[in-house]
């Protein structure tokens, strides 16, 4: 199961007043719900390729809509494992609509968008949750937090809906970004706080968890593995640094010049050449240990030296 089903199906599962089985339901309807005209009158179909999402609905529907329900599946030939469910309300469905401010005739027939706006108030801000979330089950999608690509989004068929939607949810600080495919108005979110800030708007919260203990996961594995190449990059250039050193140490003996160094530059030549893998630190303690105090700072000074003298002497 894909982790946007995941967060659909722990949404259905909680416990809603009648007020906000209404909301949810009409999100859900809107961008879902599909009016059809037959000879005995009209009918509403609502589909999902999830069997829990249908029978969550179909529960919620049972308690808020008087009339009646055929569920039926729908198996497509070309893929073994696509099946679509399927919810026909086929009794009083204008009625139900209409009253619940889900449709309206005077607007040709349309199923249409609540007004969410005496909503916004925080004592109402449960029933715009639950819309949202009726949207989001309608026509949302969330990557799995295992991906490294966090992205969360809802497909609209028109533009006024999704300037209506994003404009709404702005208002709680969530700033959708908007882009095309395919024929559809793509709403999305990418920030990882943004995408766990939505999942707890839609009361997601065993979600909420799953995704940021995978991101966490994810941050701490990417800074070992970022700090073992730190270190794995610092003992290379130690080591080169140190090669380059003994190589230029050599370079001054061979032309008997050490004596041109001072007494702290020839005895860190000394422990250089008896440790060439030490990094400065390193360095700075082995001085320290033959009571000659230094830095790191100047055992960087000593080595310009030494390189500065070496330097001087011909091939």
């Amino acid at each position: 199961m894909s982790f946007a089903m995941e967060v659909k199906e722990e949404i259905l599962n909680h416990t809603f007043t009648n007020e906000q089985k209404i909301m949810l339901l009409s999100g859900f309807i809107k961008y879902n719900g599909e009016i059809i005209y037959t000879n005995s009158g009209v009918a509403l179909k609502l589909t999902s390729n999830s069997n829990n999402v249908i029978r969550n609905i179909f529960s919620i529907l049972k308690t808020v809509y008087n009339g009646k329900i055929e569920i039926s599946i729908i198996q497509i030939k070309k893929l073994r494992n696509n099946k679509t469910y399927q919810l026909m309300l086929t009794e009083n469905v204008i009625d139900f609509l209409t009253t619940n401010n889900i449709f309206q005739p005077a607007l040709a027939n349309k199923i249409i968008e609540i007004n969410l706006e005496k909503y916004i108030k925080k004592t109402w801000e449960g029933l715009t949750r639950a819309y949202i979330s009726g949207i989001f089950i309608a026509i949302g999608s969330v990557n799995s937090p295992e991906t490294t690509n966090y992205h969360l989004e809802l497909q609209f068929k028109e533009n006024e809906s999704a300037q209506y939607i994003t404009k709404v949810l702005k208002k709680y600080h969530f700033n959708f970004k908007t882009t095309m495919k395919r024929n559809k108005i793509v709403c999305y979110i990418k920030k990882s706080i943004a995408v766990s800030d939505f999942l707890k708007f839609m009361d997601a919260s065993i979600s909420v968890m799953k995704f940021e203990n995978t991101r966490i996961n994810r941050d701490v594995s990417n800074n070992i593995n970022r700090m073992i190449n730190i270190d794995i990059y610092n003992q290379q250039k130690s080591s080169e640094t140190g090669l380059k050193q003994i190589r230029e140490i050599n370079k001054i003996m061979k032309n008997n010049l050490i004596s041109e160094l001072s007494p702290k530059a020839q005895l860190l030549s000394q422990i250089r050449l008896e440790n060439p893998d030490a990094s400065f630190s390193e360095l700075e303690i082995l001085m320290n240990d033959r009571n000659v105090s230094i830095t790191k700072s100047g055992i960087s000074n000593l080595f310009r030296i030494i390189s500065k003298l070496a330097n001087t002497i011909g091939e």
